[in-house]
């Protein structure tokens, strides 16, 4: 199905994960999961508007049945919720910290771009936060499966990650990308991104999942991007502590030409924030 920004969406062929889960990629850009278990299936993110959102809806209900369905917002970036409206009468969870950037400036900022750039796609949507909002780690009973949220910042203060043990299965939202991941640098809540995301990301690994399913990332038997996301961080804080300018550090660690533009100028910016975070650690 062709969607907002013409972009095709479908569900993935399963590799090898738990057959409960199905996984609808939205062509690159970014990908939701339906987790069927006995008591409900889980939406984890919308999609991008109206139309995704709504097809993502229908495959819901196809998977559910008699069962309800229930959605958790990873966070408030606008290709991960701006299909909400489409189950604007089920019980949407986030953070309330989600829910708080969605109905002020971030939501309506991130409104206003989207309608700018694609008006025929974004005129249409309209901004519904989480109608429950969880606060600290929240444990869903699902009958068969456990669905754990924990608060993963870094990447955005609002985020959630979702954990199923049962099925070693970790859905890390936005905190694990490819080819690296993406420090906060909006955040005005958090005074070292760099350093909680790499923490968020040592507390995934530690639970030691089978299998990684990332939103911006095709899904992984095994955590090694998982620690190469890690690694990328504790090497750019590395680099900062040695570096004696921030000229030296951008020299010292250099874009990789295989990232593509998008990767590169989030690596010159992160370079950037290492250094000033690392100013602001040695204070």
């Amino acid at each position: 199905m062709i969607v907002e920004e013409k972009l095709i969406l479908e569900l993935e062929p399963n590799a090898g994960w738990d057959s409960r889960i199905h996984v609808a990629r939205c062509g690159e850009m970014v990908r939701a999961y339906l987790i069927i278990s006995e008591r409900f299936v889980l939406v984890y993110d919308t999609l991008l508007g109206p139309q995704s959102g709504a097809w993502l809806r229908e495959q819901a209900e196809r998977l559910a049945g008699k069962r309800p369905i229930m959605v958790i917002n990873s966070h408030a970036d606008w290709d991960h919720y701006f299909g909400n409206q489409c189950f604007r009468d089920l019980t949407i969870l986030g953070s309330r910290l989600c829910r708080e950037r969605i109905l002020g400036d971030v939501g309506q900022a991130e409104l206003i771009k989207k309608r700018q750039e694609h008006p025929e796609d974004f005129n249409a949507v309209e901004l519904h936060a989480p109608n429950l909002a969880v606060s600290g780690e929240t444990f869903l009973d699902g009958g068969d499966l456990t669905f754990h949220l924990l608060p993963t910042t870094g990447h955005r203060p609002d985020h959630l990650a979702l954990y199923i043990p049962e099925l070693a299965t970790l859905f890390p939202g936005d905190c694990v990308e490819d080819p690296i991941p993406l420090i906060d640098e909006d955040s005005t809540v958090i005074d070292d991104t760099l350093e909680e995301l790499a923490r968020s990301l040592e507390g995934m690994l530690s639970l030691e999942p089978t299998w990684v399913l990332a939103n911006h990332a095709p899904p992984e038997n095994g955590t090694q991007r998982l620690t190469a996301n890690l690694d990328y961080l504790r090497s750019l804080q590395s680099s900062a502590l040695q570096a004696s300018s921030l000229d030296d550090l951008h020299a010292e660690r250099p874009v990789d030409p295989s990232w593509g533009d998008f990767y590169q100028q989030a690596h010159r910016s992160q370079v950037r924030m290492a250094w000033e975070q690392r100013k602001s650690n040695l204070r």
